[in-house]
């Protein structure tokens, strides 16, 4: 009985223990499996990992590019130069945008001929006689275009293919030619009013001479002929009297003086002048404001100015003239007179500033170049737009 208990005992002790042996080579097969296989995966997950920084950090890159191709688009687009390159066969690569809006030409001009683009005669012929050949240095050209002119440097270009192009850098410097003509004139006008106001004071003591003579006729006892020759000496004396004033304002250095001026109370004085004149209109552009001044020259300025477009307008069958006075966003004043009459011809609006150039019937041809004068003095500036049979556009910068 004893013997077979601890058989039975022996037995299932042997069964047991074979059962863990067994169970612990099955956990040991297995962990050498999972071993091995990471062995094997590990590799692919450095790979993986390398592959993923390597994305990243090219991705931050392209970012980068684009980041400074866009600030550089943003810079090109905001810079008051045209920027433009062409190939070797003078098609347009690239451009910025006061480059196009230069020549009028849209943002889908790339690839196109200078011919296919409209580009003005004088602006073709010069882009054609550039031999790319010889262009070892750079090089600047002033290009006098029918209305600009501008100041062009020329220079070679590498693209990233390789292959060569040519630069242009272009700046407007029209205004600035206008302003170095305009002060050429001055300065020589002035050079001549200074020796003419001399001989201008002579010539007025004479007038007053044949005037007081005539005076002298009317208050005599005279015949009818007589008295209307006097009468027409003496009229004819207080014209050329006028001029000769007029010619010693304009000869004569003109002294200004400053004082603030409120530009609505300023605006309402020149209307009251004309405030018979139903078809002249004054509009205030703006709030109310502040700015220095000689009123009594500014006034004679812009009442002469309005003047001149109530006689362009007569005889209109719906006469307008417009006034305008405004302070813009950059501290400028600006006075405009806006009409809709007989307009200036093209080939006169360079002249009008001009002493003595006139195409009224009456007047001195003093009038605008006074007008010129009173401005400069302010720093100012004075342009005049017009086209015949349209009107004409006067405006005053301060």
């Amino acid at each position: 009985m004893d013997y077979e208990r601890l058989k039975t005992l022996i037995i299932g002790s042997l069964v047991f223990v074979g059962f863990l042996f067994v169970a612990f080579i099955l956990i040991v097969r297995k962990l050498k499996r999972e071993f091995e296989s990471s062995k094997v995966v590990e590799p692919d997950d450095v790979f993986y990992q390398n592959l993923k920084t390597a994305l990243e950090k090219q991705h931050a890159l392209t970012e980068e590019v684009k980041r400074k191709e866009r600030f550089q688009k943003t810079v090109l687009d905001n810079i008051s130069v045209g920027v433009a390159v062409f190939d070797r066969y003078k098609k347009l690569r690239d451009s910025n945008s006061f480059f196009r809006k230069l020549f009028s030409i849209d943002e889908n001009s790339n690839g196109k001929t200078i011919v296919e683009l409209g580009f003005p005669e004088g602006f073709v012929e010069f882009v054609k006689s550039i031999n790319f050949s010889m262009l070892f240095q750079p090089f600047e050209k002033q290009l006098n275009l029918k209305e600009k002119v501008l100041l062009i440097r020329v220079s070679k270009i590498q693209f990233m293919t390789d292959a060569e192009g040519i630069l242009l850098l272009i700046h407007d410097i029209t205004e600035l030619e206008n302003a170095k003509k305009k002060l050429e004139l001055r300065n020589r006008l002035e050079y001549i009013g200074e020796m003419s106001a001399n001989m201008a004071h002579e010539f007025k003591n004479a007038i007053s001479t044949v005037k007081g003579y005539a005076q002298m006729i009317l208050t005599g006892e005279n015949d009818d002929k007589s008295l209307k020759y006097a009468e027409k000496i003496l009229k004819e004396s207080e014209n050329i009297n006028e001029v000769v004033n007029r010619f010693l304002l304009y000869a004569k250095p003109l002294n200004i003086s400053l004082e603030n001026i409120d530009a609505k109370e300023f605006l309402n004085k020149i209307e009251s002048k004309f405030e018979d004149k139903e078809y002249v209109d004054f509009l205030f552009e703006s709030e109310n404001f502040v700015f220095k001044g000689d009123r009594v020259l500014l006034r004679q300025c812009f009442e002469n100015l309005i003047l001149n477009s109530i006689e362009s307008v007569r005889g209109n069958d719906n006469p307008s003239v417009k006034v305008f006075l405004k302070k813009s966003e950059n501290g400028e004043v600006i006075f405009r007179v806006v009409d809709n009459g007989k307009g200036i011809p093209e080939d006169e609006i360079t002249k009008v500033f001009v002493p003595f150039f006139t195409t009224k019937s009456e007047g001195t041809g003093l009038g605008l170049a006074i007008c010129e004068k009173i401005i400069a003095k302010h720093n100012g500036s004075i342009e005049i737009k017009s086209e015949q049979g349209i009107g004409t556009e006067v405006i005053v910068r301060l």
